[in-house]
């Protein structure tokens, strides 16, 4: 697992993938970190959200290095999942354009994702998930796309590529208590235009976590099944 800044705690989804018995090590090449090589038997590599903007790539070099870990993962056939930057990284790889909303919006707060039938094998069905970005990206050359959101915003959510990519521009990760952490260290941001406020975003958490966190553990069990452990 990624990650790409001072995280409040592990996120839902790393707890739930220790609870179910695999060994998750947590990489964090912005600490400086080396990523590893991959040998092709791991369960899976989960690249995480952040800060960071895929246009800065010069800025970041760690942000290069995982884009040839995401190609090692996808020549591997390893299980690769990529949350917001990391579907921004996945994106950029697979050739598609990740830049700024062109009228200056962000995402902050929950909004729908509705399913393409292309989807369904992954999405039950409509979903209210929690967005956090600025960037988002351009449907990968050779890419399925399996949700789409806000077209002011980020009209991309998901996209699959093969049988073992996967990547989704929002972030089903975050509990109550990261997102106190979003809420204080990029409050400058909330207010910006397409962002909801504070208010707002712990009505949405309320409201639609608990559905957004049963649909994510369900798909982390079905998207690693075939590695998990005994």
């Amino acid at each position: 697992m990624i990650e790409h800044w001072a995280v409040a705690e592990p996120d839902a989804g790393r707890r739930h993938l220790i609870a179910h018995g695999h060994d998750v090590r947590v990489v964090e090449p912005w600490r400086g970190e080396t990523l590893p090589v991959l040998t092709g038997d791991e369960a899976g590599v989960m690249i995480m959200g952040g800060p960071q903007m895929v246009t800065d790539l010069a800025v970041y070099p760690y942000l290069s290095a995982e884009c040839a870990l995401i190609e090692q993962a996808m020549a591997k056939s390893v299980p690769l999942v990529g949350v917001c930057l990391g579907s921004q990284l996945i994106a950029h790889v697979l050739g598609a354009s990740v830049d700024f909303n062109p009228e200056g919006r962000m995402a902050m707060g929950f909004y729908p994702l509705d399913v393409t039938s292309a989807g369904r094998d992954i999405f039950d069905g409509p979903l209210m998930a929690l967005s956090g970005n600025q960037q988002g990206w351009t449907v990968p050359p050779g890419a399925t796309m399996l949700s789409h959101g806000n077209p002011a915003l980020t009209p991309n959510q998901a996209f699959r590529t093969g049988d073992t990519t996967i990547g989704f521009q929002f972030h089903p990760e975050v509990t109550r208590t990261i997102l106190d952490q979003w809420q204080t260290e990029f409050a400058g941001l909330i207010g910006r235009s397409g962002t909801q406020s504070k208010s707002e975003q712990d009505a949405g958490f309320a409201r639609h976590d608990a559905v957004l966190k049963a649909w994510y553990f369900d798909f982390l069990d079905r998207w690693f099944q075939t590695h998990l452990a005994t």
